[in-house]
């Protein structure tokens, strides 16, 4: 039987869906190059790529818009068999919330993280356990995790506006695997517990998108 030519296309088209994963602010001249360049290396018929520079509402005021784009790509790459390629910065200046969300995202999902380049290696900045789950040594963990948000039904987000700490960072981390456990479970209750320091009122930040969150869900 001979297959029509157009269905013959649309196998061979078939897209991979990848998630840019790095650094969006405080990036230097030299990084911003490499993520483009590597973007631009991804731009191929094969490949349905978002990079949340361009595909998601940077401009939003909360960034609850940024957060649930970000989440509805990862959750539906992760059902159609895509990855994550990740580009990490571990040093130079203030370390980056997102990507430390987003890879709890990631996780929470099971979506294939590829680690494509680190930049700053040698000048480590903050907490770095995020990339020890990167390479795959919070398995565990995680599992642990999400079973215990499993077996609930409201997770609490206790926060600390700096992230010095461990176990600062692993705040931003547990958002992130919330956030993916809600995208596969909508009834899943996602509440602010205990705020430490300053949330500036004229900025997005992760507080105003857990109030959100919460606010929708009422």
């Amino acid at each position: 039987m001979k297959i029509p030519e157009n269905e013959k296309n649309s196998e061979e088209i078939k897209e991979t869906l990848v998630y840019l994963l790095s650094p969006v602010r405080n990036v230097t001249e030299d990084q911003t190059k490499v993520i483009a360049e590597y973007a631009k290396s991804l731009e191929t018929p094969g490949i349905r790529l978002f990079n949340p520079v361009n595909d998601a509402p940077q401009q939003d005021a909360t960034g609850y818009n940024i957060v649930m784009a970000e989440l509805n790509f990862m959750h539906e790459a992760a059902l159609d068999g895509g990855r994550a390629d990740v580009l990490w910065n571990m040093g130079g200046g203030k370390p980056s919330e997102g990507s430390r969300v987003d890879i709890g995202i990631a996780l929470a999902l099971g979506l294939e993280i590829n680690l494509v380049t680190v930049f700053n290696a040698d000048q480590p900045t903050g907490p770095q356990i995020c990339l020890r789950f990167i390479n795959g040594n919070g398995e565990k963990i995680v599992k642990k995790v999400i079973d215990d948000i499993r077996r609930s039904d409201e997770v609490i987000i206790d926060w600390d506006m700096e992230m010095k700490t461990e176990e600062q960072e692993w705040m931003r981390m547990f958002l992130g695997i919330a956030l993916g456990e809600m995208a596969k479970n909508p009834n899943l209750k996602i509440k602010l517990g205990n705020v430490v320091g300053v949330d500036s009122p004229d900025k997005k930040s992760y507080v105003k998108v857990v109030k959100e969150i919460e606010a929708r869900q009422k």
